[in-house]
């Protein structure tokens, strides 16, 4: 394999899709299938969530601001940003990676939305609202897709601790985007779940096929500086 600034161990990569995407395959027929105790769970949480949200307008207000910030559509352009961004940098092969990954997590849960086709959580005094099918969440799937093609982006210009600090950042801005939206309301509990697993099994994936590329797709690609060492 040749070298490159993303993940190449494939024995990693294939483990991580295999296990990311194992929460939506469990819940895809059970969901489909309106399973009672599925539906139970989610109505009980939702109602939990929604009276100890809607009391607080201050705290409503915060968590869509936050939502709407790293959201479905922001995160869209931040990865089409990440992506235009490496081509600058001549990081071809990576930047049609950060393409192709957004491309398939958008066409992976559009199919599944439409498929599955389920109503969102609707509540008489509604904190927010949220448009079209609501399993899995956009905003979920799309908040670990646009944070990984980012981190990835950035991750050969960092040393040290600035790459766990990189890590942990995504991985909060994931995890708090994806759960800000059973807090407001228009999501049920495992619609989360399934948009962080399918982004999961998209990111590792893409990354996945991108280790089989030929060394002529990486021809005019910069070459990534090795790290610093001590002397």
């Amino acid at each position: 394999m040749a070298p490159g600034p993303l993940p190449a161990r494939r024995g990693v990569l294939a483990t991580t899709m295999a296990i990311g995407v194992i929460p939506l395959l469990v819940l895809l027929p059970l969901v489909a299938a309106r399973w009672d105790p599925l539906i139970s769970f989610d109505l009980s949480v939702a109602r939990v969530l929604y009276d100890a949200v809607s009391p607080s307008p201050a705290l409503a207000h915060g968590l869509e601001l936050w939502t709407e910030a790293f959201g479905t559509w922001a995160m869209r352009i931040v990865s089409l940003l990440a992506a235009l961004w490496l081509l600058i940098r001549r990081q071809f092969s990576t930047a049609v990676w950060a393409g192709a990954t957004v491309f398939l997590a958008n066409l992976f849960g559009l199919i599944i939305k439409v498929g599955v086709d389920r109503p969102r959580p609707e509540f008489t005094d509604p904190i927010a609202t949220g448009v079209g099918p609501s399993f899995p969440s956009g905003h979920a799937l799309m908040a670990v897709t646009g944070m990984a093609i980012l981190l990835f982006a950035v991750l050969p210009l960092l040393r040290g601790g600035w790459r766990t600090f990189a890590w942990v950042v995504a991985v909060g801005i994931a995890a708090s985007t994806a759960f800000s939206r059973p807090l407001l309301g228009v999501h049920w509990t495992t619609d989360i779940v399934a948009g962080i697993s399918l982004g999961v099994f998209t990111v590792a994936l893409t990354l996945l096929l991108w280790t089989f590329l030929p060394p002529i797709a990486r021809r005019w690609d910069r070459p990534i500086p090795a790290p610093a060492t001590k002397a």
